[in-house]
């Protein structure tokens, strides 16, 4: 499936930012990168926190069950979280089965591509607010805006991205970041 796969690579570049932060970026605050961004205003300690809650959730998330079912999720080294995180996307079989989140239930499918975006976007977020090369190539851009492009503006309505901008250049880099706002 093209969502899982593209899970695989917005989840493998958010771990090489994680691994990456230097001693000295652990206290900096990254750029917000939705219009109401759980990540907005905190040190990249305390998002990277946030992420690897968030990572570790996933697994259970895909297993159909709920969040009181799953109880609260044992965080540990994000590397690990994020390595059980993409063996669970590996598992999915049905991109139409429910996944029971915070805000209520949707199909695996748009589960997975909240995640793809999130970890895109935080990856570019991360990477430049520790000084690091954003992970975010033309190939993972191509592959998040297939998904991004035609719920944008519903997302954008709903107070989840910030205002389109115009791409710097015609690459699918360029266009995803401008899509979300991110320039």
């Amino acid at each position: 499936m093209h969502v899982v796969r593209t899970f695989q690579q917005a989840d493998r570049a958010i771990e090489s930012v994680v691994i990456a932060v230097p001693d000295d970026g652990w206290g900096r605050v990254p750029q917000s990168v939705f219009a109401s961004d759980p990540l907005g205003g905190r040190t990249v300690r305390e998002a990277v926190a946030h992420l690897a809650r968030d990572e570790a959730w996933i697994p259970s998330q895909l297993a159909g069950e709920t969040m009181a079912e799953a109880g609260e999720p044992d965080v540990g080294p994000f590397p690990d979280l994020a390595r059980r995180a993409r063996a669970a996307a590996d598992g999915v079989t049905d991109p139409g089965a429910t996944v029971h989140c915070s805000f209520g239930d949707c199909p695996v499918e748009e589960y997975l591509w909240q995640l793809v975006v999130a970890r895109t976007f935080a990856a570019e977020a991360l990477a430049r607010t520790v000084g690091r090369c954003s992970p975010v190539d033309d190939d993972l851009a191509a592959a998040v805006l297939v998904a991004l492009e035609p719920r944008a503006e519903l997302w954008r309505t709903v107070g989840i991205l910030l205002p389109a901008r115009t791409p710097a250049t015609p690459s699918a880099r360029d266009r995803l970041l401008a899509l979300g706002g991110i320039v």
